[in-house]
């Protein structure tokens, strides 16, 4: 269900130095992998435009939204505190399927955003996650995916857990025998193609991919979110943000 509603900040704290988790008072229930376009309460935010953020959480009426600082209006959504007045317009966009088998998700810094809850509320008996940050001090909220399964970590220079790729690892997984039933993916273009590329050796299960991108109104009317793919051209907002892709290696 969309609604369009005036909400309150529950608290609003910085989690590394640049990435800050805001609590919303909210009590529409979402769907894993939908997103939602947040905008001060007269539906604007300075400079322009309102910011597509996808759902990081949701429990018991309070929403939670992990945001990395960006730009001129995510510095302005990290300095509000408890009490002040946001307005949400959503919840947009489709959802990540789910599984009964196991699942792996897949996230590339704030990327890793919409796979808590994706995770949380899948039914499979199997859950893993591999995540890449740029150093340990990028590393987001690991101890929150730790309670709902096994987390690999890799960092580009190495300062924590393993100096790979998330896709070398998921490489060394399948070739160990792995055989995720349901894939689901969030971060940097490139990394969603490497994993893309695996996933097409192997050619076990399926994979969801979950795409980022700038919008203007979250439905489809500005066309500022288009994305071109070996599937077509897409908008993020109105056709995504997940998109499944049956590329397979012959």
């Amino acid at each position: 269900m969309t609604v369009n509603s005036i909400c309150s900040i529950v608290s609003n704290e910085f989690v590394t130095k640049d990435t800050f988790l805001m609590n919303i008072a909210f009590d529409e229930v979402p769907q894993p992998g939908q997103f939602l376009m947040l905008s001060k309460p007269d539906g604007l935010m300075d400079p322009f435009l309102p910011r597509p953020i996808s759902v990081f959480d949701w429990n018991d009426g309070v929403l939670s939204l992990l945001i990395k600082v960006v730009g001129k209006g995510t510095k302005m959504l990290s300095e509000m505190r408890s009490g002040e007045k946001l307005r949400i317009t959503g919840y947009l966009g489709n959802s990540f399927p789910d599984t009964t088998e196991k699942l792996l998700c897949i996230g590339g810094g704030i990327g890793v955003a919409p796979l808590l809850y994706t995770a949380k509320k899948s039914k499979a008996a199997d859950k893993r996650f591999i995540f890449g940050f740029r150093d340990k001090d990028s590393i987001l909220l690991k101890e929150k995916f730790e309670k709902l399964g096994e987390v690999t970590i890799t960092t580009d220079d190495g300062s924590y857990g393993l100096k790979k790729y998330p896709h070398e690892v998921l490489e060394t997984l399948m070739d160990k025998g792995l055989e995720p039933s349901l894939i689901c993916t969030c971060g940097p273009v490139i990394m969603m193609d490497c994993v893309e590329k695996v996933f097409a050796r192997y050619g076990r299960g399926e994979l969801y991919k979950s795409y980022e991108s700038t919008m203007g109104c979250g439905i489809g009317a500005c066309l500022g979110c288009r994305i071109e793919t070996p599937g077509g051209s897409f908008l993020v907002c109105k056709e995504g943000p997940v998109f499944k892709t049956n590329r397979r290696e012959k």
